[in-house]
């Protein structure tokens, strides 16, 4: 059995992992149900692909072709780099809603159940990756992924270089993006301009 933790609870927990810095971690809520965080666990691993496998096509239109949409349990190398990162998952009322991944200074993943989308779950999966990864932290994503994009925009990261890739064998534009951390915020309004 695995243990659910308040926002409050995790930060002490991974303040106790790494000291030299603490997260800034403000509680969202969703109608009288705050967000949990805690570590995956294997029995979580059918509700992350339901919500990996429902996430994608969101993540791909505008940037690759739909008939390029893998299962994650289908796709192998999806999967030796899933079991390769430290994994968390957001809870709300007991129920896995979203995760992020953190491989070294890598944001590996990150996914919301499309029915909590725009409610602040990515955000606060987001900020708890950056404290795993650290100020070298980067991550990769379609071009066209503009909720992304603005998401991370908004918590820091710049786009570093823009390169032509595949998803399952079909072309796609991708952009690496890398956490500034001295880099002035923009307020959420500003990021769609730069999103675009």
């Amino acid at each position: 059995m695995y243990e659910i933790y308040p926002k409050s609870i995790l930060k002490g927990l991974l303040f106790k992992r790494q000291q030299s810095r603490c997260l800034s971690m403000s509680t969202q809520l969703i109608p009288q149900s705050p967000i949990l965080l805690r570590a995956y666990c294997d029995e979580d691993w059918s509700v992350v692909c339901d919500i990996h496998d429902r996430a994608r096509p969101h993540e791909l239109t505008g940037s690759c072709d739909a008939n390029s949409f893998l299962p994650l349990a289908e796709d192998p190398e999806d999967i030796d780099n899933f079991h390769r990162s430290e994994k968390f998952v957001a809870c709300i009322q007991g129920q896995v809603v979203g995760f992020v991944g953190i491989d070294e200074n890598l944001v590996s993943w990150l996914y919301v159940d499309p029915d909590y989308f725009g409610i602040g779950i990515g955000r606060e999966l987001l900020q708890l990756g950056l404290e795993l990864a650290g100020s070298q932290a980067w991550t990769v994503v379609l071009s066209g992924n503009t909720r992304a994009r603005r998401l991370y925009a908004s918590e820091g990261f710049q786009v570093v270089h823009t390169f032509e890739g595949s998803n399952a064998g079909y072309p796609c534009t991708c952009l690496e993006l890398s956490f500034k951390p001295n880099h002035i915020k923009l307020p959420q309004e500003q990021t769609q301009f730069y999103a675009a």
